[in-house]
């Protein structure tokens, strides 16, 4: 889990008539990767976890993976978000509950020397719902982004204390629904806009192990562009909005691009003994790359225009940003594996563009869970973790360029907190031989 609410959301902004992860952070990353990197904490870029998501993670890793390794498991996200206003009004954010599925295969060959993998992730998304009739309703009501990532990758083991490997992303944004009251001069209207959009881009990553007790892993992660096509509908117009736009419904086509930063991840592992594994990560994300939310309405007339582009393009302005992530596994016995972990993602938006939309916020995390080996091929792996974000309080002028009401702000104070339960079923064919 890295922190990125993560330039995908920022398409949540869409200009005037448009409008993120569900549970904060920088932008919308939610790489709930597997149960077993979750117990420890979001670590495995050193490739120690012995878990086929470093398909992922680390391709490199791969080659550390003997047999035919499965995984299947899912991700419950619950979070809370609320905002107070100045006065002390306060609004609660509908509690979001959504299950997020991860799939892996890995294969190795060579006597393991050659490995390949496919990996089936949702390292970004978003979900957030503010009431229909909230103080925050001409920013953003109802956002949702899904989207898949695909990863086939493959490794080779140059040296016994090195491997590489490499893999393709195909991401597939297949669900763009950002929604928002309209102000009107009456009752509000409202507006929403859907789209869909997919792109390719890489990863590769290195795996250096100086002695038989240390790990170094390193992997990049290229940055994808998305162009996200799509259409805007407006319903319930009135006031000017309705007369510019020809009556009380209005739709046309619409596009924008959305990126996913590039990232570069850092791990180091130490196994003092055959008990205990200890990993930290480090994260850098370039946020900086996408400076602003520009929505194009190929279709419409200068007239709609007039409508269609206040507070269009939106600027964003984020910083680059570092997490870190550490945890531990203790291997009881045979069967079982207990672990914990603990991570820190700072926001990425300023003050001067954050946005309901986004509930950008610092967090940290805490992280426990446990594996359970129900024969030698064949274990299950469970983890928790609750995820604090600090409280942010705003003062910006985001609510009246994106309402045009220059009387109407978002200023306050929000605040958000997630419970995340995570499940996966591991098997191990011919991992013995």
């Amino acid at each position: 889990m890295r922190n990125v609410l993560r330039a995908v959301s920022l398409v949540t902004s869409m200009g005037a008539v448009t409008a993120s992860w569900a549970i904060g952070g920088s932008f919308i990353g939610n790489e709930v990767l597997s149960a077993r990197s979750a117990g420890q904490g979001y670590v495995g870029v050193a490739g120690q976890n012995e878990d086929p998501t470093a398909v992922f993670v680390n391709p490199a890793a791969m080659t550390s993976l003997p047999g035919t390794q499965v995984t299947v498991g899912i991700t419950w996200e619950n979070i809370h978000g609320g905002y107070k206003d100045n006065s002390g009004n306060e609004t609660k954010e509908r509690v979001t509950n959504v299950g997020v599925p991860n799939f892996s295969i890995t294969q190795s060959f060579m006597d393991g020397k050659l490995s390949a993998g496919l990996s089936s992730q949702s390292p970004f998304g978003l979900e957030t719902y503010w009431p229909g009739n909230s103080p925050l309703r001409y920013v953003a009501t109802d956002s949702r982004l899904d989207l898949v990532d695909i990863t086939p990758a493959i490794a080779y083991q140059i040296h016994p204390k090195l491997s590489i490997g490499m893999g393709a992303d195909y991401v597939n944004l297949f669900n763009a629904t950002l929604n928002r009251a309209v102000a009107t001069g009456g009752a509000d209207g409202n507006s929403s806009l859907t789209g869909q959009g997919t792109s390719w881009g890489y990863h590769a990553g290195l795996i250096f192990k100086p002695f038989e007790q240390h790990s170094i892993g390193i992997t990049y992660h290229s940055k994808v562009d998305l162009r996200v096509n799509g259409s805007v509908t407006l319903n319930g117009l009135s006031g000017i909005p309705g007369f510019l736009l020809g009556g009380s419904h209005y739709s046309t086509s619409a596009y924008t691009d959305v990126v996913l930063p590039a990232s570069l991840q850092l791990g180091y592992a130490f196994k003092p003994n055959d008990k205990w594994l200890l990993e930290v990560n480090a994260a850098w994300y370039d946020w900086a790359s996408s400076r602003d939310i520009n929505v194009r309405f190929p279709n419409a007339t200068p007239t709609e225009l007039l409508v269609l582009n206040t507070g269009n393009p939106t600027p964003t302005n984020p910083r680059d940003a570092w997490s870190v992530n550490t945890g531990a596994n203790y291997k009881v016995n045979d069967r079982w594996q207990v672990r914990s972990g603990f991570w820190y993602e700072p926001h990425a938006l300023p003050e001067t563009t954050f946005s309901p939309a986004f509930m950008d916020l610092s967090r940290y995390g805490l992280a426990a869970g446990a594996g359970y080996a129900l024969t030698s091929s064949f274990t299950i792996d469970a983890a928790y973790s609750a995820i604090f974000m600090h409280n942010r309080t705003i003062n910006n002028n985001v609510g009246a360029n994106t309402s045009g009401i220059p009387t109407y702000n978002i200023n306050g104070t929000y605040s958000d907190f997630a419970n995340i339960v995570a499940v996966n079923l591991t098997y191990k064919f011919g991992a013995g031989k």
